[in-house]
């Protein structure tokens, strides 16, 4: 008779728990989409690599900007600008309605993506809630929940106990990639927005570019190249040189010896002196990359180097 008995509190609170997680997810959707405004500074880290400053500031209905080490992103509802910093360049296009959803895409905005999207969990399984911790003097709850697409992705997510939203996320790729997002600085507000926040003003000397020209391939344009013939090697569990080519981060950090990709100009990217057997030691080293998959690496390099 106690078997069963077992059997049940397990269940019982196996499904307590659960429904706390769900709690905690519905709590923080309600909170950003209650919200009219978000700012946040944070770091993004790429293990085993270190963390990268990132800045983040939200409005409704449709503003975002966004600010990293390689670019600068800023729509205002009717434009969208994109400022690549290493080419000092940058695009200017009208802003469509499926531009957010292009935004919400990066896994660098994954822990406020509730701000515009009512259902941000809705296709997520396994969710569970995780334990109490203390992460930079800020006491949160953990819940996991695997997000869908290839290959895996688990999400363990830290609900601010105070703010009742999310501080950041760990966030695991398949078995060996694993990105940590925290932010340092977060606020909500139900108030009116700066409208300064989300006008871009271009640096000195910028160049203007076609966004015809500049659009060119993402990274996943790339990625399998980089994986296939220097994955071996150059990745985030073993990165040799310092350089991890399997992710955009990692590829956009360099190694020890700095950049390898200089955005908007090919022929200065170490990457592809390598590549053509210009630099010491040819890349990879057991064949040389086709005259072809040269050719795409450089022509991304040229558009910009964009993630997206």
């Amino acid at each position: 008779m106690k078997i069963p008995l077992l059997i049940g509190f397990a269940g019982i609170a196996a499904a307590l728990l659960a429904g706390q997680a769900d709690s905690l997810l519905d709590g923080h959707t309600k909170a950003l989409q209650g919200a009219t405004s978000l700012e946040a500074g944070y770091t993004v880290q790429n293990l085993p690599g270190g963390p990268v400053e990132y800045t983040l500031k939200l409005a409704k209905p449709g503003k975002f900007r966004l600010e990293t080490p390689d670019e600068i992103v800023v729509a205002n509802g009717t434009t969208v600008w994109t400022f690549k910093k290493a080419a000092n360049s940058y695009t200017e296009v009208p802003q469509e309605a499926g531009d957010i959803k292009k935004f919400l895409k990066r896994d660098t905005v994954l822990p406020w993506t509730a701000f515009f999207d009512k259902t941000p969990f809705k296709d997520a399984t396994g969710i569970k809630v995780g334990t109490a911790r203390v992460i930079k003097g800020k006491a949160v709850t953990e819940v996991t929940v695997t997000l869908p697409g290839k290959p895996d992705r688990t999400a363990t997510i830290f609900i601010d106990k105070e703010l009742g939203i999310a501080r950041g996320l760990s966030l695991l790729t398949g078995t060996d990639k694993q990105t940590i997002i925290m932010a340092k600085e977060l606020s909500v507000a139900k108030d009116s927005t700066k409208d300064a926040d989300f006008e871009f003003s271009a640096p000195a000397n910028a160049k203007k570019v076609d966004p015809t020209v500049a659009s060119g391939a993402g990274f996943d344009k790339v990625a399998a190249i980089f994986q296939t013939n220097c994955g071996g090697c150059h990745n985030a569990t073993r990165p040799r040189s310092g350089l991890d080519l399997t992710s955009y981060a990692g590829a956009m950090a360099g190694g020890r010896g700095g950049k390898d990709i200089i955005a908007g100009n090919p022929d200065g990217s170490p990457i592809i002196a390598y590549m053509k057997g210009n630099g010491k030691p040819v890349m990879p080293p057991n064949g040389a990359l086709s005259d072809s998959d040269i050719a795409v690496v450089a022509d991304w390099i040229k558009a910009g180097a964009n993630e997206k």
